[in-house]
C-alpha cells in the first residue's frame, strides 16, 4: 500500500517538528522574492504575481516534509502558488490594500481559504477530515497576520505575506493540526487486533 511507502516509522516521526519548524523559511524566502521582483502590493497585478512566488516558495517548503509522510505529489507547491495569488487578487479587489486591521484580517482570512481549499482537496485521499485543514488554514493565515502586526512589522511596505513572528505562530498551529490529522489517519489503518478478528468471525 502506498501508505507504507510514504509514512515513516516511530524512530522517523521524531524530525516532523524540527522538519516542519523548518519549513517556516518558505514564508520569508517567498516574501522577500516577491519584494525584490514586484515591490509593495497596491495593485492588482502585484498582488496575483506576488501571491503566485510567495506561495510557489511556501508550498515548496511544505511539500519537502509533506511528502516523507502522505502521498502527495508537486502539484502541491503549483496548487498553493495558484491558491495565494487567488486569494491575494480577491483581497485587493474587494479590500483594497489598506493595512488597518479590519482589513487586513479579510485579506487574510481570503487568502487562507483560497490556499487551504485546494490542498485540502489534495489531501482527501490521505486523511480522513481533510475540510479541518482548510478551515485552520483560513484561520491561521489571518492570526498570523495579527501577530505580525502586534509586533510592530512595517505593514504599511505592503508585504505579500506576514513577518516570521507570523510564520513561526502559523507553523504551530498548522504543525499541531497535521499532527492530529496524521494520528487520525493511523487509527484508521491500523489492523484490528486479534481478539476483534476472531471474535467478528
Amino acid at each position: 500500500m502506498i501508505w507504507n511507502k510514504t509514512i515513516p516509522g516511530p524512530g522517523g516521526e521524531r524530525w516532523f517538528w524540527p522538519a516542519w519548524g523548518v519549513a517556516f523559511a518558505g514564508f520569508p524566502i517567498g516574501g522577500s522574492a516577491a519584494y525584490l521582483l514586484l515591490g509593495p502590493v497596491e495593485a492588482v497585478g502585484a498582488a496575483a504575481l506576488g501571491g503566485a512566488v510567495t506561495g510557489a516558495a511556501v508550498g515548496a517548503a511544505q511539500w519537502l516534509v509533506l511528502r516523507r509522510r502522505l502521498p502527495l505529489s508537486a502539484l502541491w507547491v503549483a496548487v498553493t502558488g495558484a491558491g495565494m495569488a487567488v486569494g491575494m487578487t480577491l483581497g485587493q479587489v474587494i479590500v483594497g490594500d489598506d493595512t488597518a486591521t479590519v482589513p487586513l484580517l479579510l485579506r487574510g482570512l481570503l487568502t487562507g481559504a483560497a490556499i487551504g481549499i485546494p490542498q485540502a482537496v489534495l489531501l482527501r485521499a490521505a486523511l480522513r477530515t481533510p475540510v479541518i485543514w482548510a478551515a485552520v488554514v483560513t484561520v491561521a493565515w489571518a492570526v498570523a497576520w495579527a501577530v505580525t502586526a502586534a509586533f510592530g512589522v512595517d505593514l504599511a511596505r505592503k508585504w505579500t505575506v506576514f513577518g516570521s513572528s507570523g510564520a513561526l505562530v502559523f507553523q504551530a498551529i498548522a504543525g499541531l493540526t497535521l499532527a492530529y490529522l496524521l494520528a487520525q489517519a493511523a487509527r484508521t489503518r491500523a489492523p484490528a487486533p486479534d481478539g476483534a478478528v476472531a471474535a467478528a468471525g
